[in-house]
């Protein structure tokens, strides 16, 4: 049998090279990390000093590896490949690049240099078992020499010229991740319409995500995504495939919603997991009661209590989201309490806030005027400079005269102007992201919209979903009361 070097031993560059020594094959192995050699030497592998060694003592080259970048890497300089090319070698790619960096890698190894791209769809099983699906693209002649090697490693699949096989990866991969998406959005969205998991199981079985729902809802249960293709990897990949669809000049919204949620699990933490483990970033809102704000702003009347009586399941919902570490803050429009008695009243029905925790009207008001100036009298009002109307038991036809005879301008602070707003987002200090969330269309959701802050409608206040979805300034979020939003 032809001597077969493999070059880049990672998860599945490792069992290629283990697939092709048990089937008998004389295999040489390189790694920039040689401590991975070491496995494979014990099993009979021959260790090469570098590329370019592995290159010119074999007939075939396989490379295996993470990114482009790395494929160049190993083609490249005194080291690499093209260094030790010979009339005989047969260079065959197998990792996922992109069809621009196997034109580049063609490029850097000369016409003389017979080249086939054949990336693989499947994991370490079936690498290990040699049930690969292999992509092969080059001329057809070359594809007919490494094919009997290639069939050790799995089912090749003709795709046409170089650079074929490259391009069939990215779209296969397309495939993949779009359809993991689907199905992670589809789940929020049951989770949002509070169908039980059970029953989303059911739903999805009569539709074209069964055969996915089926092999993934047990896991998402288990919390358990075991490692077959790593999630920064499945990123990379997006990455190539968004870059192929601007380069042909293709929208595709859907695969950048995949790409962004790979991202957002990688920054989760969740690089070095399965690929699957995005569905833990894209249910985690709902599942562990952690959203993705790290401060509220909460209007009292119609989200925390009405008229006198709290909203069932608000108190237990705040403190679960205090225990994470979301930052609350309490407003109201309402000028006759002091924050402390807000405060007090809180507390009294199983929300522990202090003064600190609550806005008013009046104390925003404060902050705006800010300038430490003397109050002026009634009968010394044109000598104002700022004006501040509040409503108040004592309010008579004496203080509505004086406020227009200053010649000021009057600032309302209240909602539904920024003001407010504005003011408690300002509070919440070192808050990345924040969201209002109020009951009243017209006053909580403009003023939050207004002030560029997310809004979140509850229904238990005086807006309807009709009325919002018809709004002519919509919440970003509607939800049936402040209990459900852990």
């Amino acid at each position: 049998m032809p001597s077969v070097a493999v070059v880049g031993l990672g998860a599945m560059g490792s069992r290629i090279a283990r697939r092709l020594l048990d089937s008998g094959h004389e295999v040489v192995v390189w790694n920039r990390s040689p401590d991975k050699t070491a496995p494979l030497i014990d099993c009979g592998a021959i260790a090469a000093s570098s590329p370019r060694e592995a290159a010119a003592g074999n007939r075939i080259l396989i490379t295996m590896l993470a990114d482009p970048l790395a494929l160049r890497a190993v083609s490249g300089g005194p080291g690499g490949i093209a260094a030790g090319v010979h009339p005989e070698l047969i260079v065959v790619e197998m990792s996922t690049v992109g069809p621009p960096a196997i034109r580049a890698l063609a490029s850097s190894l000369g016409p003389e240099v017979r080249l086939v791209d054949a990336p693989v769809l499947g994991s370490i099983s079936e690498a290990e078992s040699g049930q690969l699906t292999i992509f092969a693209g080059g001329l057809p002649e070359v594809v007919d020499e490494v094919e009997p090697l290639l069939g050790t490693l799995g089912s090749v699949v003709r795709v046409g010229p170089l650079g074929a096989g490259a391009a069939a990866k990215l779209v296969a991969n397309a495939a993949l991740l779009g359809t993991l998406t689907v199905l992670g959005e589809t789940l929020a969205l049951a989770d949002a319409l509070e169908l039980p998991r059970e029953t989303t199981g059911t739903v999805l079985a009569s539709t074209p995500l069964a055969e996915h729902a089926k092999r993934r809802l047990a896991l998402i249960e288990a919390g358990d995504y075991p490692r077959r293709f790593g999630l920064s990897l499945a990123r990379k990949d997006a990455d190539l495939i968004l870059d192929a669809g601007k380069a042909g000049v293709v929208k595709t919204p859907a695969l950048a919603a995949a790409r962004n949620w790979l991202r957002a699990a990688e920054s989760d933490g969740h690089g070095e997991a399965d690929y699957t483990a995005m569905l833990a970033t894209m249910l985690r809102d709902r599942r562990d009661g952690r959203p993705d704000y790290d401060g509220l702003i909460l209007d009292l009347d119609g989200v925390v209590w009405r008229g006198r009586d709290p909203i069932p399941g608000v108190a237990e919902t705040l403190e679960r989201l205090r225990a994470r570490g979301i930052r609350l803050l309490f407003v109201t429009n309402d000028p006759r309490h002091s924050r402390a008695t807000q405060a007090r009243r809180l507390t009294e029905i199983g929300i522990a806030a202090t003064a600190e925790e609550v806005l008013t009207a009046s104390a925003a008001a404060a902050y705006f005027a800010a300038t430490g100036r003397p109050l002026a009298p009634v009968d010394e009002a044109e000598t104002a400079e700022i004006v501040a109307v509040g409503g108040h038991s004592g309010f008579d036809y004496a203080e509505f005269q004086a406020a227009p005879a200053t010649g000021v301008t009057a600032t309302t602070i209240g909602k539904p102007e920024p003001h407010l707003f504005v003011c408690a987002r300002d509070l919440l200090t070192g808050c990345e992201r924040v969201a209002v969330v109020g009951g009243n269309l017209a006053m909580d959701i403009v003023g939050a919209k207004q002030a560029g802050l997310e809004a979140i409608l509850v229904l238990s206040g005086a807006g309807t979903r009709e009325e919002a979805e018809r709004a002519p300034v919509p919440p970003d979020l509607i939800l049936p009361s402040l209990a459900v939003l852990a």
